[in-house]
């Protein structure tokens, strides 16, 4: 019954408790190496309808799927020949990790699991608590574990805060160590796409494979393929505004805020400091999501910054963008979602 909710230290005994709940149609949140998922045992339509309505989340949103091995991802998709081929060169470069393929999916998964689409989500995870959930349960759905459009969590105080009464069991894997959404690939398409970007590039595939995949754009359907493809998502409380070297556009364009009600987010520390408003007198107001400026750092770390000023006092959250190459684009991507519902 949910209500509410344990956070367990993923013990074997812990990790047999949430398995056994799964296998009897409850709804747990578990930590990955991305961001924290809310699993269902994909074999269980009610416990699947489960995560649609504590995520308040819309039937027409695709679910990922989650599996422990190439194998088990081949029970439930179509795929033979060159294409898979293709998927095994994937599988050894990039998995377990952040790495989801859209393929078309096998009769025997379930509608809901696809929104009614012929193709599904799936990605093999990197996180040794999920895999030894998996271990145990067989394939599992799990979006991430926070209300549909809300910032996504990225340690299990994230989905207490917010789902802690919905859901019995959060086992805790510790901060997620990406911390950013997985790379989406479309194979079932050609050329090949990307259908949202990650810590795994256009780059780094199309080195895997030896041929050129379509470029990432930031694409907006009402009618999506994959989770993450519409134009509002992981969303803040608090108007969001982004900025690549200089706020004083966005304060001036708010002149019903005084300083004292802006949160101000850099990329690294040593950005914040030579924009000058560190000495100005703001520091309780600056804040930065990596030291140095490492994009890896600041993916892992964006969340959980905009999930810390969301409980804050401020009106208005800036945060500073990256180039739009290599891993700034997955940042660019999520933030601009996120400031797309203002």
């Amino acid at each position: 019954m949910a209500g509410d909710a344990k956070i367990l230290e993923p013990t074997e005994a812990a990790i047999n408790l949430v398995a056994d709940a799964l296998l009897r149609g409850e709804i747990v949140a578990l930590p990955t190496e991305t961001v924290y998922g809310l699993a269902a045992i994909i074999s269980n339509e009610d416990a699947l309808q489960k995560i649609f309505a504590a995520k308040r989340r819309p039937s027409w949103d695709p679910l990922i799927v989650h599996v422990l091995n190439l194998s088990a991802l081949r029970d439930l998709v179509e795929v033979e020949g060159n294409l898979f081929h293709k998927l095994r060169l994937l599988s050894e470069a990039f998995c377990p990790g952040p790495l989801t393929f859209v393929l078309k999916k096998k009769k025997n998964v379930a509608n809901v699991i696809s929104a009614g689409k012929k193709t599904i989500a799936i990605r093999i995870p990197a996180h040794s608590v999920f895999r030894e959930v998996l271990k145990k349960t067989g394939p599992l759905a799990a979006p991430s574990a926070n209300p549909f459009g809300y910032i996504s969590p990225t340690c299990a105080a994230h989905v207490y805060q917010s789902l802690g009464n919905e859901i019995s069991y959060i086992l805790d894997g510790g901060p997620c160590e990406v911390g950013l959404e997985s790379t989406i690939l479309d194979l079932s398409v050609q050329p090949l796409m990307i259908l949202r970007p990650g810590v795994i590039t256009v780059a780094m595939i199309e080195n895997i494979l030896g041929e050129k995949i379509k470029p990432y754009h930031p694409l907006v359907s009402a009618d999506p393929s994959a989770p993450g493809m519409l134009k509002q998502h992981y969303s803040p409380r608090t108007r969001l505004r982004l900025f690549r070297k200089s706020i004083k556009e966005i304060i001036d364009n708010f002149p019903e805020y005084s300083m004292e009600d802006i949160a101000i987010v850099y990329l690294s520390s040593k950005e914040a400091h030579a924009s000058g408003e560190v000495e100005h007198g703001l520091k309780e107001n600056v804040f930065w999501f990596s030291e140095e400026g490492d994009l890896h750092e600041v993916a892992r770390n964006m969340f959980a910054i905009l999930q810390q000023l969301d409980g804050m006092q401020f009106h208005l959250i800036c945060c500073q963008i990256p180039e739009a190459e290599h891993m700034g684009i997955a940042v660019i991507d999520r933030l601009s979602r996120a400031a797309a519902k203002f």
